[in-house]
């Protein structure tokens, strides 16, 4: 038995925090196992769960200094790092599988006509928006902009404006109410394709 192997994660992770490649390589020798089933649980293939599985130790390497134990072990962290690497690897299948999905395919030709008349119709959305806004006073409009554009939650935005959370409710209720009659000509109707 080989003196890093009979090593602590807190004695392995304090060489390689210096910089040794041996520590390296018994972490990864102790923890590689449980990082790819934790990756292959999340993931959709064996050879994406090995990159996922490369990526944490990847992040083991260049964290080293920061990588934190838990009762001893570094495979907490790990297992953290993994599951990062695991959302961002789907993600980037995600947004490849859409983007072959708009690759047009031998023979098929876009309808152009189809593509101006979206535009045409994003344009008219657009004006309206805009308009309808502009309309809004300042107050409805901070409301708006920072739970529905900006996304926050009701009580970070009353943190931010610096009011009650009722007061809040009420105005995002209020203005929700203004825009579904002013924008109504745009809302889908029903039957209608989503695009």
């Amino acid at each position: 038995m080989d003196a890093d192997s009979s090593s602590t994660d807190a004695e392995l992770l304090f060489r390689l925090s210096r910089g040794e490649t041996s520590a390296y390589r018994a972490l990864f020798k102790r923890h590689e196992r449980a990082a790819y089933r934790i990756a292959l649980s999340m993931v959709r293939s064996t050879w994406d769960a090995e990159d996922v599985a490369a990526a944490a130790f990847l992040e083991l390497w260049r964290k080293r200094d920061t990588a934190r134990l838990v009762d001893g072990s570094v495979l907490p962290w790990l297992i953290t790092v993994v599951s990062y690497c695991a959302k961002n690897n789907l993600r980037s299948t995600l947004r490849y599988r859409r983007l072959l999905a708009k690759v047009p395919r031998e023979g098929q030709q876009p309808d152009h006509a189809d593509e101006v008349a979206r535009v045409i119709d994003a344009l008219d959305i657009s004006a309206a928006v805009q308009s309808a806004l502009s309309e809004l006073n300042a107050r409805d409009a901070s409301v708006l902009l920072l739970c529905v554009v900006q996304e926050l939650s009701v009580h970070d935005a009353a943190i931010a404006l610096g009011i009650p959370e009722g007061t809040v409710k009420s105005r995002l209720s209020r203005v929700k109410a203004k825009l579904r009659v002013r924008l109504g000509a745009f809302a889908p109707q029903p039957g209608e394709a989503q695009a």
